[in-house]
């Protein structure tokens, strides 16, 4: 099921943790998860600095409709309009 994160969660940077993500994905079933850039870019910031930022987190691709396309396909995470 795919779901948007909640607008609160990774809305802080100093508040953001892998942990919370891990239990929000399994209590809610998630298996497609959607954020706006503000959330990818803080949980970007999470990540080991010699990575990309990830594409997928526990197996669930990564989708930010709000980002600008451009920039989705350069980091992996485009998905075509009709997919979002």
């Amino acid at each position: 099921m795919r779901k948007s994160l909640p607008a609160k969660m990774f809305a802080e940077t100093d508040q953001a943790r892998l942990g919370t993500l891990r239990s929000w994905i399994l209590d809610n079933e998630v298996t497609e998860i959607d954020m706006t850039e503000r959330q990818f870019w803080t949980f970007a910031g999470l990540q080991p600095i010699a990575e990309t930022p990830w594409t997928t987190f526990m197996g669930r691709q990564i989708g930010v409709p709000d980002m600008p396309e451009a920039a989705q396909r350069r980091l992996g995470i485009f998905r075509p309009s009709g997919n979002i």
